[in-house]
């Protein structure tokens, strides 16, 4: 096995970003392909549509099919060798290095790249295996004993962290000069929306009622910790600075709320009351959307006053951190298509299709394409040859 230079457990956030760009491509068959048998659409569903719509339909549907395949072998890849490093990384003792300090919570990128791969999974067993959705009431179940279990091994982690903190004063505020801390946050709303799905699409009464309370408990948990970690660390920039390495770590925010707010619609649809809320959701949605904004505007204020982008494609700039650049991203991709489906067109401000969809779906397709990009050029950074997980799939070219 290849050892990676510098390898930390925040290497996971690479499989976490081909996962996340699975879900960008499944938005287009969501919100393109009639799914009138289920909330959302399966292999019958854009198999049928891709036979009776038009050239450029088609053209959407063949595109959304290969980017969830490529990328979830990619995302499958990638996790794969993670997992190998953070064997040896553990077996070298590094782990024992890290309980009690800051880096401790990076342990916490593993259930949440585990709990993107649950996600990823279902969205590919949906859209390539005829016949699935007769069984998802019998998988539903399943998925949420994994949600649970994933859920768990979070909190264990972050209890060992904090115990350990607090026990030994361990912390060091004089280091906690970024946003690194919210990772915890948004392993726990992760999980949260895993666990939101079977109340969402579910027709069974307990699957329901456990789904909600579980996800409502991860979800809690998310934003107590993120509210408390985000005053924490944005006070402790305020009084130490920040560091160009870390400078991504702003833009955590973004990913946390786009998990959250479409937890908050699965939860919604789990007590039956889509047909009375949907002034709810476009308020929310709207909020929401407008906060990840303004995350994104201060982010890229202070990143391109300290020059991080031209340090980063310069080389000077090799730490994995980087790959928390492609969660924002993704999260406002996924959250522009609830955001142009469920406030726009259901509040019948625009026309599904007009002139605005198309363009607003245009300029998605735009930041989809720059975060896929973004992705594989810090992924070849990194990883060398062994990132080049598209190589094989696509002739080398989209890492050139």
């Amino acid at each position: 096995m290849k050892t990676i230079s510098n390898w930390s457990p925040l290497h996971f956030l690479a499989p976490l970003g081909a996962g996340g760009i699975v879900v960008t491509f499944f938005m287009f068959l969501l919100f393109w392909v009639p799914h009138p048998n289920q909330p959302i659409p399966v292999y019958e569903d854009w198999m049928t549509y891709f036979q009776v719509t038009g050239l450029y339909q088609q053209a959407i549907i063949t595109a959304a099919i290969a980017g969830i395949g490529i990328f979830f072998m990619l995302h499958l890849r990638w996790l794969w060798m993670n997992i190998r490093q953070f064997q040896q990384f553990k077996a070298e003792g590094n782990v024992e290095k890290i309980i009690g300090t800051n880096a401790h919570t990076q342990i916490m990128a593993l259930p949440l790249t585990f709990a993107m791969t649950i996600n990823a999974s279902f969205i590919v067993g949906a859209v390539f295996i005829p016949g699935l959705w007769g069984f998802i009431e019998i998988l539903f179940p399943l998925a949420m004993v994994l949600f649970v279990v994933i859920g768990i091994w979070a909190l264990h982690i972050y209890l060992s962290f904090f115990s350990h903190v607090l026990h030994h004063a361990s912390f060091d505020t004089t280091a906690n000069n970024s946003l690194a801390q919210l990772l915890p946050s948004f392993t726990f709303a992760m999980t949260g929306v895993g666990l939101a799905a079977p109340a969402a699409m579910s027709n069974t009464d307990i699957v329901i009622g456990l789904s909600f309370l579980g996800s409502l408990f991860f979800i809690t948990i998310a934003l107590f910790l993120g509210v408390i970690k985000l005053v924490i660390g944005m006070g402790d920039m305020f009084r130490e600075g920040t560091s160009r390495t870390t400078l991504p770590t702003l833009w955590v925010v973004i990913p946390i709320l786009t998990v959250t707010g479409i937890a908050m619609m699965r939860l919604g649809h789990g007590l039956h009351t889509l047909e009375l809320s949907h002034g709810n959701y476009i308020v929310s949605l709207s909020v929401i959307f407008s906060i990840q904004i303004m995350f994104v505007l201060m982010g890229w204020a202070v990143m391109k006053r300290m020059n991080y982008f031209q340090a980063l494609f310069g080389g000077e700039e090799k730490s994995p951190v980087a790959f928390a650049l492609i969660c924002p991203g993704v999260a406002l991709v996924v959250m522009g298509h609830f955001i142009l489906n469920k406030v726009f067109v259901i509040s019948g401000i625009i026309t599904k299709f007009d002139g605005f969809y198309i363009g607003f779906s245009s300029a998605l397709v735009i930041l989809q394409i720059a975060t896929i990009w973004l992705l594989l050029r810090i992924g070849r950074d990194h990883f060398g040859s062994t990132a080049q997980g598209l190589d094989s799939l696509s002739g080398g070219e989209l890492m050139k």
